[in-house]
Protein backbone atom coordinates (compact mmCIF):
# COMPACT_ATOMS: atom_id res chain seq x y z
CA UNK A 1 0.00 0.00 0.00
CA UNK A 2 1.67 3.19 -1.29
CA UNK A 3 0.62 5.38 1.88
CA UNK A 4 1.86 2.78 4.51
CA UNK A 5 5.06 2.02 1.87
CA UNK A 6 5.64 6.26 2.76
CA UNK A 7 5.16 5.97 6.11
CA UNK A 8 8.05 3.97 6.88
CA UNK A 9 10.38 6.20 4.75
CA UNK A 10 9.10 9.20 6.57
CA UNK A 11 9.75 7.84 10.14
CA UNK A 12 12.84 6.78 8.83
CA UNK A 13 13.83 10.52 7.02
CA UNK A 14 12.50 12.20 10.33
CA UNK A 15 14.74 10.12 12.38
CA UNK A 16 17.77 11.29 9.95
CA UNK A 17 16.67 14.79 9.98
CA UNK A 18 16.60 14.96 13.69
CA UNK A 19 20.15 14.74 13.86
CA UNK A 20 20.46 18.25 13.04
CA UNK A 21 17.97 19.50 15.35
CA UNK A 22 20.63 21.70 17.80
CA UNK A 23 18.34 23.41 20.82
CA UNK A 24 19.12 25.34 24.49
CA UNK A 25 18.77 22.35 27.20
CA UNK A 26 17.93 25.06 28.85
CA UNK A 27 14.68 26.46 27.81
CA UNK A 28 11.61 24.71 28.89
CA UNK A 29 9.90 25.58 25.77
CA UNK A 30 13.10 24.02 23.25
CA UNK A 31 13.40 20.85 25.26
CA UNK A 32 9.42 20.37 25.47
CA UNK A 33 9.10 20.60 21.41
CA UNK A 34 12.36 18.20 20.80
CA UNK A 35 10.70 15.76 23.46
CA UNK A 36 7.19 15.95 21.83
CA UNK A 37 8.46 15.40 18.43
CA UNK A 38 10.64 12.83 19.93
CA UNK A 39 7.28 11.10 20.94
CA UNK A 40 5.57 11.33 17.49
CA UNK A 41 8.16 9.28 15.77
CA UNK A 42 8.36 6.77 18.37
CA UNK A 43 4.88 6.36 18.33
CA UNK A 44 4.86 5.89 14.68
CA UNK A 45 7.51 3.64 14.34
CA UNK A 46 5.10 1.53 17.16
CA UNK A 47 2.31 1.69 15.23
CA UNK A 48 4.44 0.58 11.62
CA UNK A 49 5.41 -2.48 14.06
CA UNK A 50 1.82 -2.65 15.04
CA UNK A 51 0.67 -2.77 11.46
CA UNK A 52 2.79 -4.98 9.55
CA UNK A 53 2.89 -7.97 12.12
CA UNK A 54 -0.96 -7.97 12.23
CA UNK A 55 -1.75 -6.99 15.72
CA UNK A 56 -4.08 -4.17 13.99
CA UNK A 57 -6.21 -4.11 17.46
CA UNK A 58 -3.42 -1.75 19.03
CA UNK A 59 -3.27 1.02 16.27
CA UNK A 60 -6.38 2.98 17.55
CA UNK A 61 -4.93 3.71 21.20
CA UNK A 62 -1.37 4.25 19.70
CA UNK A 63 -3.02 7.05 17.21
CA UNK A 64 -4.97 8.62 19.94
CA UNK A 65 -1.43 9.12 21.68
CA UNK A 66 -0.13 10.55 18.48
CA UNK A 67 -2.88 12.55 17.89
CA UNK A 68 -2.47 14.34 21.88
CA UNK A 69 1.31 14.68 21.26
CA UNK A 70 0.62 16.22 17.86
CA UNK A 71 -1.91 18.68 20.09
CA UNK A 72 0.90 19.53 22.67
CA UNK A 73 3.25 20.19 20.14
CA UNK A 74 1.17 22.43 17.97
CA UNK A 75 -0.13 24.70 20.91
CA UNK A 76 3.26 24.90 22.15
CA UNK A 77 4.88 25.57 18.58
CA UNK A 78 2.31 28.68 17.87
CA UNK A 79 2.32 30.05 21.59
CA UNK A 80 5.27 29.63 23.90
CA UNK A 81 3.22 30.76 27.04
CA UNK A 82 1.57 27.40 26.27
CA UNK A 83 4.29 26.08 28.44
CA UNK A 84 2.90 28.01 31.40
CA UNK A 85 -1.07 24.91 31.27
CA UNK A 86 1.47 22.47 30.63
CA UNK A 87 3.85 23.15 33.78
CA UNK A 88 0.30 23.77 36.05
CA UNK A 89 -0.81 20.35 34.88
CA UNK A 90 2.49 18.55 35.16
CA UNK A 91 2.08 20.05 39.00
CA UNK A 92 -1.92 18.94 39.23
CA UNK A 93 -0.97 15.44 38.87
CA UNK A 94 2.36 15.21 40.96
CA UNK A 95 0.27 16.43 43.56
CA UNK A 96 -3.26 13.82 43.27
CA UNK A 97 0.00 11.11 43.29
CA UNK A 98 1.87 12.21 46.47
CA UNK A 99 -1.35 12.86 48.44
CA UNK A 100 -2.49 9.56 47.59
CA UNK A 101 0.52 8.05 48.41
CA UNK A 102 0.60 9.97 51.60
CA UNK A 103 -3.36 9.34 52.61
CA UNK A 104 -3.45 5.92 52.38
CA UNK A 105 -1.61 2.67 51.72
CA UNK A 106 -0.85 2.16 47.88
CA UNK A 107 1.13 -0.57 46.95
CA UNK A 108 2.10 0.78 43.94
CA UNK A 109 2.99 4.51 45.45
CA UNK A 110 5.08 2.57 48.14
CA UNK A 111 8.40 4.12 47.16
CA UNK A 112 6.97 7.83 46.57
CA UNK A 113 5.23 7.44 50.08
CA UNK A 114 8.66 6.79 51.84
CA UNK A 115 9.82 9.66 50.45
CA UNK A 116 11.43 11.65 53.74
CA UNK A 117 10.73 15.81 52.48
CA UNK A 118 6.76 14.12 51.15
CA UNK A 119 4.99 17.26 52.44
CA UNK A 120 7.64 19.68 51.44
CA UNK A 121 6.97 18.36 47.75
CA UNK A 122 3.15 18.32 48.51
CA UNK A 123 3.30 22.09 49.33
CA UNK A 124 6.10 22.96 46.68
CA UNK A 125 3.62 21.97 43.72
CA UNK A 126 0.48 23.23 45.61
CA UNK A 127 2.65 26.87 45.53
CA UNK A 128 3.79 26.81 41.78
CA UNK A 129 0.50 25.93 40.94
CA UNK A 130 -1.25 28.79 42.63
CA UNK A 131 0.81 31.34 41.24
CA UNK A 132 0.39 29.37 37.61
CA UNK A 133 -3.32 30.09 38.12
CA UNK A 134 -3.13 33.29 39.36
CA UNK A 135 -1.79 34.25 36.08
CA UNK A 136 -4.56 32.39 34.28
CA UNK A 137 -2.11 29.37 33.52
CA UNK A 138 -4.40 26.58 34.81
CA UNK A 139 -4.58 22.73 33.94
CA UNK A 140 -6.48 22.28 30.33
CA UNK A 141 -8.63 19.16 30.15
CA UNK A 142 -8.04 17.75 26.62
CA UNK A 143 -10.69 19.36 24.45
CA UNK A 144 -9.73 22.35 25.66
CA UNK A 145 -6.15 21.82 24.52
CA UNK A 146 -7.78 20.73 21.17
CA UNK A 147 -9.62 23.73 21.16
CA UNK A 148 -6.61 25.79 21.52
CA UNK A 149 -5.55 23.80 18.29
CA UNK A 150 -7.94 24.65 16.42
CA UNK A 151 -9.15 20.91 15.84
CA UNK A 152 -12.27 21.16 17.85
CA UNK A 153 -14.14 18.75 15.43
CA UNK A 154 -10.90 16.41 15.43
CA UNK A 155 -11.94 16.01 18.93
CA UNK A 156 -16.03 15.71 18.28
CA UNK A 157 -15.73 12.83 15.54
CA UNK A 158 -12.25 11.08 15.66
CA UNK A 159 -11.06 11.31 19.05
CA UNK A 160 -15.23 10.23 20.03
CA UNK A 161 -14.09 7.24 18.33
CA UNK A 162 -10.49 7.01 19.17
CA UNK A 163 -11.43 7.46 22.86
CA UNK A 164 -13.93 4.45 22.62
CA UNK A 165 -11.61 2.17 21.40
CA UNK A 166 -8.91 2.95 24.05
CA UNK A 167 -11.42 1.69 26.74
CA UNK A 168 -13.23 -1.14 24.92
CA UNK A 169 -16.75 0.00 25.16
CA UNK A 170 -19.36 -2.37 23.32
CA UNK A 171 -19.04 -0.14 19.70
CA UNK A 172 -15.00 -0.80 19.68
CA UNK A 173 -15.84 -4.80 21.09
CA UNK A 174 -17.74 -5.56 17.85
CA UNK A 175 -15.89 -3.37 15.67
CA UNK A 176 -12.64 -5.55 17.06
CA UNK A 177 -14.43 -9.00 17.15
CA UNK A 178 -17.42 -9.52 15.41
CA UNK A 179 -17.84 -10.78 11.98
CA UNK A 180 -21.18 -10.37 10.86
CA UNK A 181 -23.27 -12.83 8.61
CA UNK A 182 -26.40 -13.15 6.82
CA UNK A 183 -28.34 -14.10 9.39
CA UNK A 184 -25.33 -14.62 12.30
CA UNK A 185 -21.90 -13.89 13.51
CA UNK A 186 -18.80 -15.42 14.23
CA UNK A 187 -16.44 -13.73 17.03
CA UNK A 188 -12.73 -13.66 16.13
CA UNK A 189 -9.51 -13.22 17.69
CA UNK A 190 -7.33 -11.38 15.40
CA UNK A 191 -9.47 -10.25 12.88
CA UNK A 192 -7.90 -10.67 9.38
CA UNK A 193 -8.74 -7.25 7.96
CA UNK A 194 -7.32 -5.63 5.24
CA UNK A 195 -4.57 -2.88 5.42
CA UNK A 196 -6.93 -0.45 3.19
CA UNK A 197 -8.90 -0.67 6.09
CA UNK A 198 -6.68 1.10 8.27
CA UNK A 199 -6.11 4.42 5.55
CA UNK A 200 -7.22 7.00 7.93
CA UNK A 201 -4.90 5.90 10.54
CA UNK A 202 -1.69 5.78 7.93
CA UNK A 203 -3.06 9.01 6.24
CA UNK A 204 -3.59 11.05 9.38
CA UNK A 205 -0.64 10.30 10.50
CA UNK A 206 1.75 10.45 7.72
CA UNK A 207 -0.17 13.79 7.74
CA UNK A 208 0.62 14.78 11.59
CA UNK A 209 4.24 13.59 11.36
CA UNK A 210 4.91 15.95 7.84
CA UNK A 211 3.42 18.80 9.66
CA UNK A 212 5.03 18.52 12.93
CA UNK A 213 8.22 17.97 11.08
CA UNK A 214 7.92 21.34 8.99
CA UNK A 215 7.20 23.09 12.44
CA UNK A 216 10.13 21.80 14.24
CA UNK A 217 12.61 22.09 11.55
CA UNK A 218 11.64 25.96 10.49
CA UNK A 219 11.72 26.65 14.65
CA UNK A 220 14.85 25.25 14.95
CA UNK A 221 16.07 26.57 11.20
CA UNK A 222 17.90 23.16 11.11
CA UNK A 223 18.10 22.92 7.39
CA UNK A 224 16.28 20.34 6.60
CA UNK A 225 13.12 22.29 5.55
CA UNK A 226 13.56 21.74 1.72
CA UNK A 227 14.22 17.95 1.86
CA UNK A 228 11.02 18.04 4.29
CA UNK A 229 9.02 20.30 1.26
CA UNK A 230 9.86 17.60 -1.23
CA UNK A 231 8.27 14.73 1.06
CA UNK A 232 4.63 16.79 1.38
CA UNK A 233 4.91 17.45 -2.43
CA UNK A 234 5.50 13.65 -2.69
CA UNK A 235 2.23 13.21 0.12
CA UNK A 236 0.14 15.74 -2.25
CA UNK A 237 0.75 13.21 -5.08
CA UNK A 238 0.25 9.96 -3.37
CA UNK A 239 -2.94 11.37 -1.74
CA UNK A 240 -4.44 12.53 -4.74
CA UNK A 241 -4.45 8.79 -5.36
CA UNK A 242 -7.70 7.86 -3.12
Amino acid sequence: MEIFDFLKRLHDECIRFSEHIFFDKKHPRHLHLVALYGTLIELTGCLITLVDGKHRTGVPPIFRSILEAYVELKNLHEKAEYGYHMDASYREQWIKVLKESRNKPNPYLKAISEIDNLDNQIQEHEKALADLKKKNYTPLNVFQRFERAGMEDGYRSLYNFLSNDAHSNIRALVDRHLEMHETDFTVVFYKDEPLEDFLTYLDSVVGLLTDASMRIHRFFETGSIGEIEILSQELNEIRSHY
